[in-house]
């Protein structure tokens, strides 16, 4: 039997398929729709539009101050100055530090080249490529303006050898000129930033260290208290990346006030100490979460230490530092209470029970932490704070970094041999378009798409320039009448800039909006040219996407594989090394490869939770490795029993081969516990450690033999 559709389905299914076209056509014009609206009230918050009258101020001085100087190139004191905006003066004051720097270094690469290679222009883009292999190199090893500074003094060759082609023996003349205005770009950025911003960096690391601060609380006391495990996963996910942009805050706050750098050191020792919370918080509330622990005294310990950390909680919303300090000096008493059953006396622990000696340990270490933390994070504060110079630890993706030099060579010498074997007069501008921009989004996780997002700037940006170069200029006779055209596309692109959304749309849009125009006294005008540089600049960087997607192709997901190796080959260190490694140093460098991978993650839309879980468990294997080397320092014989333990861990066998010799070594520590009374403490200890490393191996025995085979 044959069902005959209704005529009203007939009818509305004619409707749908009539109106497809206008749903198709909604649905491509809402996402972006929404992204303007969200960026049009980004640009009209206080805090943009302060930010953009600043540069706007800073900007237009250093052209006026370039023009009265009569610069060959006044215009680039102002691209200097819009590039080093930022809303925190720290952060303009060392960005600018490091652009006059890789400028300078530039500078001398530029003319070293042009000495050597003026009359061989292929010789000459060679030594180009090498040169911006070897700076994109650095700058994916090094970090914040460090990074910047070395990108910089590879595309600075090209700033300054590329308009010198066809006159080389004008190379020094325009290397001076370009110096000259960088250096003013940065002198007046920096002034009229001392003027109107005042000391922002001191002020966001002191609302950072707050923050900090209540982080820390909220994840002592979700460790120390039973609730869900989510919540304390959370909570380390938030301190992590806080603690990410630490030492960040703590360099912009020492460029802008030297004061702060006696607080440094202090500030520092407490990021150590806040990377060792992050690892000992969630083996802390594992054991705490035992039936059999909350029957023994440790239950009562860390009832006292929520209570320190309620006080802490509301002194922190009475922003009393004092009362801080306290918190932070009774956290230390009781750690040291509880590490005193362990090194006093035997008898001293006589009537504890096993689970109430391993707990007393887990709780001091982590006591530990939190006392340290809290003492160098008030440092600013109260004047007063644990010392100690200490830097963090990092990265250093040498794999990523040679990728980034191949590829960034390969752009240059495809760039290049488009403008020679083409004879293209229009060439060294294209080359303008792919130098700088292979280096600058050499670190992004997805540079083809953010250049997408740029060269659609430089298109906005060549629409505008072509209006004004054919209908504004020409009616412009004084500087007052050209500030007065210039500031609203400035100050557009300056607030913009602060939006994440739209960042690399506004530096394509300003900065390319300063080149074409090239405002200038007198002002040239001539269309034709600067059709041809609007083309070659936006061909340029679309050469630049195309060898990012097409040539060794940036994939988030090969860079998560290799950061979760580069993790797992750390942890093996740790594990197979016979020299020293300094806890601190590798637990830092390990939360900053977890943090990068965090964000490689976002960056790819791979759901986060499962590596970055296995990531903190090897994390808190890596730190039982190293108590049980701290607890077996002067022992030889224990320390060969460990190690035999930790063999098939340390070699990737298979589960049960690895939870055998580890249970192996635990008993014979038990015995020799009983053979020997008064090394009952610290034989518990070193049980513990090895318990916990069981029930790590256990959980993820498939990443850890993964990684002794990394």
């Amino acid at each position: 039997m044959t069902l005959a559709a209704s005529p009203v389905a007939a009818d509305r299914d004619a409707s749908s398929a009539r109106d497809w076209p206008h749903l198709a056509v909604a649905a491509l014009l809402i996402a972006p729709i929404a992204r303007l609206r969200a960026l049009a009230a980004h640009l009209v918050t206080p805090a943009a539009a302060l930010h953009a009258a600043r540069t706007v101020v800073a900007g237009l001085t250093a052209l006026l101050v370039a023009f009265l100087f009569q610069l060959d190139t006044p215009y680039s004191a102002l691209t200097t100055v819009m590039l080093v905006a930022n809303p925190v003066q720290g952060m303009i004051l060392e960005k600018s530090l490091f652009r006059l720097g890789g400028t300078l270094l530039g500078g001398l690469a530029a003319l070293t080249l042009m000495a050597f290679f003026a009359q061989a222009p292929e010789l000459f883009l060679l030594g180009l490529a090498v040169w911006m292999a070897l700076c994109t190199a650095a700058s994916t090893l090094l970090r914040g303006h460090r990074s910047y500074g070395a990108v910089l003094a590879g595309y600075t060759v090209a700033l300054i050898a590329l308009p010198a082609a066809d006159a080389p023996e004008s190379i020094f003349y325009v290397a001076m000129a370009r110096l000259g205005a960088v250096g003013l770009g940065v002198i007046v950025s920096g002034l009229v930033g001392a003027l109107l911003t005042g000391h922002t960096a001191q002020r966001r690391l002191d609302a950072l260290l707050w923050d900090l601060l209540a982080d820390l609380v909220a994840v002592g006391r979700a460790a120390l208290q039973a609730g869900p495990g989510g919540a304390l996963a959370s909570r380390l996910h938030k301190l992590g990346m806080r603690l990410g942009g630490l030492d960040d805050a703590i360099r912009f706050a020492v460029a802008e006030t030297p004061e702060v750098a006696g607080a440094a050191p202090s500030l520092r020792a407490a990021a150590a100490a806040l990377h060792g919370a992050l690892g000992a918080a969630p083996g802390l509330r594992d054991f705490l979460a035992q039936p059999a622990c909350s029957e023994t005294q440790a239950a009562g310990w860390a009832r006292e230490a929520d209570a320190l950390l309620a006080r802490a909680d509301a002194a922190l919303a009475r922003r009393d530092p004092g009362a801080l300090e306290q918190v932070a000096a009774e956290l230390r008493r009781l750690s040291d209470e509880l590490d005193a059953l362990f090194t006093g006396r035997a008898d001293d622990a006589r009537d504890l029970t096993e689970a109430t000696l391993i707990a007393a340990d887990k709780l001091g270490d982590f006591l530990d932490v939190l006392a340290r933390g809290f003492a160098g994070l008030i440092r600013l504060e109260t004047g007063r704070g644990d010392g100690g110079v200490l830097r963090n630890a990092t990265h250093l993706d040498w794999a990523w970094a040679r990728l980034n030099a191949a590829r960034a060579a390969i752009a240059v010498l495809v760039a290049g041999t488009l403008w020679i074997g083409l004879a293209w007069p229009q060439g060294p501008m294209m080359m303008l378009g792919v130098v700088p921009t292979i280096g600058l989004f050499a670190l992004r996780e997805r540079p083809s798409s953010d250049l997408v997002q740029f060269a659609w700037g430089t298109a906005a940006a060549a629409l505008l320039g072509l209006f004004y170069l054919l209908w504004v200029l020409p009616q412009i006779d004084s500087f007052a009448l050209l500030a007065m055209w210039l500031a609203p596309p400035l100050a557009f692109g300056a607030a913009a800039a602060t939006s994440p959304a739209a960042a690399f749309f506004a530096q394509g849009f300003t900065v390319f909006l300063i080149t074409l125009l090239a405002p200038s006294n007198p002002m040239v005008f001539d269309p034709i040219a600067f059709l041809n540089n609007a083309f070659a600049i936006t061909l340029g960087c679309i050469v630049t996407a195309l060898v990012y997607r097409i040539v060794l192709p940036v994939d988030a997901r090969r860079l998560k594989r290799h950061l979760l190796r580069e993790l797992q080959r750390d942890l093996f260190a740790v594990l197979r090394s016979k020299a020293p490694i300094d806890p601190r140093q590798w637990e830092s460098r390990m939360h900053d490869r977890m943090r990068l991978l965090s964000a490689r993650l976002r960056a790819a839309d791979i759901e986060a939770h499962p590596a970055m879980r296995a990531a903190f468990d090897a994390l808190r294997l890596g730190r039982e490795v190293f108590r049980l080397r701290m607890l077996l320092a002067s022992d030889a014989e224990a320390a060969a029993v460990a190690k035999s333990g930790l063999r098939p861990v340390a070699e990737g066998r298979s589960r049960s081969d690895a939870l055998d010799a580890l249970a192996a070594a635990r008993a014979w520590f038990e015995i020799r516990r009983s053979e020997r009374p008064e090394e009952a403490a610290r034989a518990i200890r070193i049980e513990a450690a090895l318990s916990s490393i069981a029930t790590l191996y256990a959980r993820r025995a498939r990443f850890f033999q993964q990684a002794a085979s990394a």
